[in-house]
């Protein structure tokens, strides 16, 4: 019986599109910038979907011009995102508004998306 049960899932999981249609474009919206970070497997004690989530604010970080050479650390833990974001001047706090869009597993990589209120 579990067997016939795990079968809807197989096909559910085989359905989707790998990888995300939204990875070859980021989304183009007036109201916000858009960042897709993108992480292998990750085999020493990392996470690659934080490792997404950091490059994928590294790109907003850069697209706001923002310093953040001497940190950068995004975590998604208890269903919400931690950033940490040091430049030359201490904590740069306009990272602090990213959001996760959406995320993707498949094939051995992570791709997250995240976005930020554009300024």
């Amino acid at each position: 019986m579990r067997r016939l049960w795990l079968l809807p899932a197989l096909l559910v999981a085989a359905c989707a599109t790998c990888p995300p249609d939204w990875v070859g474009r980021v989304p183009d919206d007036a109201g916000w910038l858009h960042a897709i970070g993108e992480s292998g497997e990750v085999f020493v004690e990392a996470d690659a979907r934080n490792l997404a989530l950091t490059r994928a604010a590294r790109r907003l970080a850069d697209a706001l011009e923002l310093d953040v050479e001497r940190r950068l650390s995004v975590v998604f833990a208890g269903g919400r995102l931690f950033v940490e974001a040091l430049g030359p001047d201490g904590p740069v706090h306009q990272l602090d508004a990213i959001e996760l869009v959406e995320q993707a597993e498949c094939e051995g990589r992570t791709w997250v998306l995240l976005r930020i209120p554009r300024p």
